[in-house]
């Protein structure tokens, strides 16, 4: 065997299927399982694998903790390679070359798993859950409004799925509290006008989380990053790449919303709009900016918001 292997697996709930260059072979997804085949890899072992929901955090945790590097693939990049491959079919067999394939040729650009601490991972799965409520409640408030028998019920039904979301806020700040640092943090982010306690939470998980050196990376890993799409002479229509969470997207984008809104970024907006930017574009501008100032702040000790030190801020007044 050499000192060197790099493994591609399909997840699923109850079984990986994994390529090697040792060939294919299935194991259960269970911890004694995933173990007993973890000890029969060299040291140097790098494990390609599709985020799938909950069933890879297993596997996933168990091969970093015996050292193990371990990529944590996007599905929808995945399924785009495929089809740039010409791959005509889709089975686990397939999906588990087609990522060992991937990994062997673009792992020098890959950014290892983490994993993340249980107080970590209990905040993020709070706030999917609670990002699900909301656009249930959203569809709901939408489907219903227009029928004026059900308005009642419809209140009703709204008050209780609001009393739901403020239990899932007081969990939210009861996790934080056992990180008193952490929860400082994502108090001092509220300093930034528009930031709500919301955004604030998810945005000092993610930056205790993810180890990233500078804004550009930041507002990369969130997809607020500008997509080029030139070819020759043409220059065509920038887009966000909308690579990252989409939850915290939605959120920045709320925040900017509100942003506009104070005297701090009022006049900031205007400027833009005056540009000819449309209302769309000011908000995702905003939305960056708010991401790179949240993050400026979190890199200094102690600091806080102060609008003396944005220039773009100050050219606006």
């Amino acid at each position: 065997m050499t000192s060197e292997m790099l493994i591609g697996i399909d997840v699923a709930k109850d079984e990986l299927v994994i390529d090697s260059e040792l060939g294919i072979v299935t194991i259960a997804n269970t911890a004694k399982a995933i173990d007993k085949w973890l000890k029969t890899l060299p040291a140097e072992s790098y494990i390609g694998l599709e985020a799938t929901g909950a069933y890879h955090q297993l596997l996933c945790e168990r091969a970093v903790s015996m050292g193990k590097v371990v990529y944590l693939l996007n599905p929808r990049d995945m399924r785009h390679y495929a089809l740039g491959l010409g791959r005509r079919g889709k089975t686990d067999r397939v999906d588990a070359q087609m990522i060992r394939r991937f990994i062997t040729a673009e792992r020098g650009h890959l950014r290892p798993y983490q994993p993340a601490s249980t107080t970590q991972h209990q905040l993020a799965l709070l706030q999917r859950r609670r990002a699900t409520v909301v656009k249930h409640r959203q569809a709901l408030q939408k489907a219903l409004r227009s029928v004026s028998e059900l308005e009642e019920p419809l209140r009703d039904a709204l008050t209780a799925v609001d009393g739901l979301l403020t239990r899932i806020d007081q969990q939210l700040d009861s996790l934080l509290t056992l990180q008193p640092a952490l929860k400082a943090d994502a108090r001092r982010l509220e300093s930034i006008p528009g930031i709500g306690r919301q955004t604030s939470t998810q945005l000092a998980v993610l930056f205790d989380r993810v180890p990233l050196s500078h804004s550009d990376a930041d507002v990369a890993f969130v997809g607020l990053d500008p997509r080029a799409s030139d070819s020759g002479q043409k220059r065509g229509r920038r887009r966000v790449s909308k690579r990252g969470p989409s939850e915290l997207r939605r959120l920045l984008y709320n925040c900017a919303q509100a942003a506009t809104k104070t005297a701090v970024w009022k006049p900031y907006y205007q400027a833009l709009r005056a540009r000819e930017f449309s209302a769309t574009q000011a908000l995702v501008i905003i939305s960056r900016k708010l991401l790179r100032i949240a993050f400026s702040l979190w890199k200094q000790t102690g600091a806080k918001f102060d609008a003396q030190k944005i220039g773009c801020l100050k050219n606006a007044h």
